[in-house]
């Protein structure tokens, strides 16, 4: 019988990291993986149990002794830090050059498909940083797997982020999206996939998954809300000029403007190409909706 893969993970108290974090301790209970906790001073473990190996890293100039007694026998490394931490990933690359037994890292990417073009636009900037990551780890030498999604489930019905409003009965249109897909990543599902591939360490290095699982159409969210309401959803547009104002600034609104331009000009690269999971049960459109609108 093998022994249980070596997986450090990075990042666990975020939207990203909380979903995987509970698949990963079932797997580490079963002696599926062996899960070891990497934490920045004054990280909150409260929600790690007792008998999980932790190990302190310092994502700074100072840190590459500590960092490196870190990653000692790692076969697989997880991160999904966000905001200021994703550049500081550089120091935990340092760290794993050349080790003899990591299989791959994967990194915090869990982002979309941007092209070379899209990342042109001014408010995109932050986007690059990930790619600056991904450089470093190149030169090093440090084999890497990218996960990534379409839009969360979360910003698309709680935040509005494509347009559509489940509480006003509103649907936002721009170029084709009536026609074209979005691709939607929901959390629990995120959580679930990327817990599964982490169970098959040698297939990791060096793969992109395209990791969703809703991919409808404008048009079927119309019909969707149609049936939840009782009515047919308003529909409003997203003009050409609101999206070129909006990739000028960087933030959250240029990743919004570019998230409805990937959608209305079905631009979001790669199809799915995860494994069959055989126990994920997707609900159907309606439900799924459903569930998002009695959330609000």
């Amino acid at each position: 019988m093998s022994s249980p893969t070596v997986i450090g993970f990075l990042g666990f108290t975020g939207l990203v990291g909380s979903s995987i974090l509970p698949h990963l301790l079932e797997f580490n209970e079963q002696g599926k993986i062996k899960l070891i906790i990497l934490h920045r001073e004054g990280s909150d473990l409260s929600k790690i149990p007792e008998g999980i190996d932790k190990r302190l890293i310092d994502l700074s100039e100072n840190g590459k002794d500590l960092n490196k007694k870190a990653v000692e026998g790692l076969e697989v490394v997880l991160s999904t830090v966000s905001g200021e931490a994703l550049k500081a990933q550089t120091y935990l690359v340092d760290a794993l050059e050349g080790s003899p037994t990591l299989k791959s890292f994967v990194h915090s990417d869990f982002g979309t498909n941007w092209t070379p073009k899209e990342l042109e636009a001014p408010g995109l900037t932050i986007i690059g940083v990930k790619e600056e990551v991904v450089k470093h780890a190149e030169e090093k030498g440090v084999p890497l797997t990218h996960v990534r999604v379409g839009a969360f489930d979360v910003y698309v019905f709680k935040f509005r982020a494509a347009g559509t409003d489940l509480q006003t009965n509103v649907v936002q249109e721009f170029r084709n999206s009536l026609k074209n897909p979005l691709r939607i990543t929901s959390i629990p599902f995120l959580g679930y996939a990327t817990a599964q591939l982490l169970l098959f360490p040698d297939s990791l290095a060096g793969q992109t998954y395209q990791v969703y699982d809703y991919q409808p159409t404008g048009q079927e969210l119309i019909d969707v809300l149609t049936k939840l309401n009782g009515s047919k959803p308003q529909i409003t547009q997203f003009t050409e000029k609101e999206y070129q104002e909006g990739i000028k600034v960087p933030g959250v609104g240029a990743i919004l403007s570019a998230i409805k331009a990937k959608w209305g000009d079905d631009n979001w690269g790669p199809e799915r190409n995860l494994p069959e999971f055989k126990d994920w049960q997707t609900k159907s459109l309606e439900e799924f909706v459903g569930d998002w609108k009695a959330k609000l």
